[in-house]
């Protein structure tokens, strides 16, 4: 498990390519938001990028609990990111300068970036180079501050630095609307992410 520092070099500008996302309104006892990612579209390129854009907490904004999860066939030279941050220019595109953080699958390992402080944690995948799944939970208290973080990645418990008490405030802001996931490499598209997320007193899935 390693962090290191990233420079302004690094940084990759995204393309975003509109596709359609769907989210489902059910009647719970309890609140959970599954934001559900529709497939992205194929480029005719070998070596692709492909975005799409997801509004999240357009009712609400006191999100409890939040798991995402991430599953693909991975390699050293595919990349799949989870970019979260608040779309301040209401242009329905989470643009680079909006990002606060991503989670997700880049060089053959897994990571968490906070890119406001250019910052970024990795951690060693178990099939050496191979993606397979990897979860995140994050609990927040009333004021949605992240009080819990845990990860488990093909199997195994990942990020042990960011599972401090309490964890760090920048795996979740209350004032993020906007999630863009993000797609690059080569070969036939493959795996999903699911995100769920959960209010004080009823559930969106």
């Amino acid at each position: 498990m390693t962090r290191r520092q990233i420079s302004g070099e690094n940084m990759v500008k995204y393309k975003p390519v509109k596709a359609l996302a769907i989210l489902l309104l059910l009647p719970l006892a309890a609140v959970a938001a599954r934001v559900a990612v529709a497939p992205m579209e194929i480029s005719p390129y070998l070596d692709t990028e492909v975005s799409t854009n997801v509004a999240i907490n357009t009712w609400r904004s006191d999100a409890r609990q939040v798991d995402l999860r991430l599953q693909l066939d991975g390699s050293p030279s595919n990349n799949l990111e989870v970019a979260f941050g608040r779309d301040a220019n209401r242009n329905g595109v989470l643009d680079l300068g909006e990002v606060d953080a991503v989670y997700g699958w880049r060089g053959g390992r897994y990571f968490v970036e906070n890119v406001r402080e250019w910052e970024r944690f990795e951690s060693v995948s178990a099939a050496a180079g191979q993606c397979g799944v990897c979860s995140f939970r994050l609990r927040n208290d009333r004021n949605v501050t992240p009080k819990s973080f845990s990860a488990v990645c093909d199997g195994a418990a990942a990020f042990p630095e960011l599972a401090t008490v309490p964890p760090p405030a920048w795996l979740y802001r209350r004032e993020w609307d906007c999630m863009r996931v993000t797609r690059r490499g080569v070969g036939t598209p493959s795996g999903w992410i699911r995100c769920d997320i959960e209010y004080a007193f009823f559930r969106i899935r």
